[in-house]
């Protein structure tokens, strides 16, 4: 037995009494440092982590299954979508933490009863941007424009390219190649033009003037003549028993008569390059076939 025993004694660092003895030390600790960490949880440590990974695992499933839906519900503009939901599954993911934890449970409760004052005064102060974040909600529901379309806002001297949309405001690229940023309070309430939003032509108008000595119909098939030649010019006639090229008197002024001819393009950029070339073309017709466009003149008298 004293063999026996000395060998079970080499087993052991500092004997196998000692070691005996560090080893009820160790569990009498390891078992109030487990009793301490239980302690911490509402449910029990065990029971705690259960719930907060399969908290996990369900949210990681929601969060892919979202991610699909907003894919294909936004395909144009995913992004801010994605973060919205990111964040509210944060949000989840948190408050069930919280809701395990004794003194994390306690704090938010803490927190949320003495933020009460906080949040009316913040409140208060924040109501442009609350309603910046309610409008910019609709836009995206109701999708009066998206990235990439051109738009007009009426009345707030606003036209360019939509580059970006966010829950407080718009960016507008505009002709200048400048950023506009328009709160969505102003977007939601305006009235918006999307030129980029057609069905299959874009009607241009093209506004000239000719003197009343000048021959109107000689003025208006010179028009005609110029807008079926450009080669971005297209026939958005529904009824072809309509003129290809429209063109009629819009207004008699003090000196002179102005024409509007409606020029049909596939986008609004084609329409805008069209007006420019045929502006130009009228100049030299117009002096070929004898029509004044008129201008003011100065007589000097001696």
């Amino acid at each position: 037995m004293e063999k026996v025993f000395e060998q079970i004694d080499n087993l052991f660092v500092n004997g196998v009494i000692n070691g005996v003895i560090s080893i009820i030390i160790a569990g009498i600790v390891l078992e109030k440092v487990f009793e301490q960490i239980d302690n911490l949880f509402v449910n029990g440590v065990i029971n705690g982590v259960i719930s907060i990974i399969i908290a996990g695992i369900v949210l990681i499933a929601i969060n892919k299954l979202l991610n699909k839906f907003i894919k294909k519900k936004w395909p144009d503009n995913y992004v801010l979508q994605k973060r919205i939901k990111k964040i509210i599954l944060i949000t989840i993911f948190l408050a069930i933490i919280c809701g395990e934890v004794k003194f994390l449970k306690s704090f938010a409760t803490a927190l949320l009863a003495s933020g009460g004052i906080v949040a009316v005064v913040i409140g208060l102060a924040s109501q442009e941007a609350a309603g910046n974040l309610i409008n910019g909600a609709m836009i995206m529901a109701y999708k009066p424009y998206k990235i990439g379309d051109f738009i007009v806002v009426t009345g707030h001297n606003v036209r360019g390219t939509v580059i970006d949309i966010s829950l407080r405001h718009s960016v507008i690229e505009t002709l200048e190649k400048t950023q506009m940023i328009v709160p969505n309070d102003i977007m939601n309430k305006a009235i918006i033009e999307n030129i980029s939003q057609i069905e299959h032509v874009k009607a241009n108008y093209l506004y000239i003037d000719i003197s009343y000595e000048s021959d109107i119909d000689q003025a208006i098939k010179v028009i005609q003549d110029l807008v079926v030649k450009h080669p971005l010019f297209i026939d958005g006639r529904k009824d072809k028993k309509d003129p290809l090229v429209p063109v009629i008197v819009s207004d008699l002024k003090d000196s002179s008569i102005q024409l509007r001819a409606t020029i049909t393009s596939e986008d609004n950029v084609q329409g805008f390059q069209m007006l420019a070339d045929i502006r130009k073309d009228l100049v030299t017709e117009f002096k070929k076939e004898g029509i004044e466009i008129p201008y003011p003149h100065m007589h000097i008298v001696k």
